[in-house]
C-alpha cells in the first residue's frame, strides 16, 4: 500500500511533453487479494517546464482503468522537473508493475 515510483521523465527547459503510459500489475503474493489479481492503466497528460517545474497543462487522463482490487492505482505526479509515474497496491499484497510509455515532445 506504499506509493512507488516505477518511471521518471525530466521535462527539458523550453519544452512541452506529452506523456501516455500503459501501466501493468499483477498480484505475486501476500496475505490479502487473490491469486492472479490484476490491474491495467492507460494515463495520459501534458506538461511544459515553467522555470524548472514541470507543470500540468489540463488534466491528467486516466483513459483505461481495470483492476482486481480497487485499491490500487497507477497517475502521475510532479517533483521539480521532472514527471513520476506512480503506482500504489494494496495493503499485505505483492505486487509486480510494469509500464511502457511514448513520449512526444516540442521544444525551442
Amino acid at each position: 500500500a506504499t506509493q512507488t515510483t516505477i518511471h521518471a521523465f525530466t521535462v527539458p527547459a523550453s519544452t512541452t511533453y506529452m506523456i501516455e503510459a500503459n501501466v501493468q500489475a499483477r498480484r505475486t503474493g501476500g496475505v490479502a487479494g487473490t491469486a492472479e489479481d490484476g490491474a491495467g492503466y492507460t494515463i495520459t497528460g501534458t506538461y511544459k517546464n515553467v522555470a524548472g517545474t514541470a507543470t500540468l497543462i489540463g488534466t491528467i487522463l486516466l483513459g483505461y482503468t481495470a483492476e482486481s482490487q480497487v485499491l490500487w492505482d497507477a497517475t502521475f505526479t510532479v517533483s521539480g522537473a521532472t514527471v513520476l509515474c506512480r503506482v500504489t497496491g494494496a495493503v499485505s499484497n505483492n505486487v509486480s508493475w510494469t509500464m511502457t510509455a511514448r513520449v512526444w515532445s516540442v521544444g525551442t
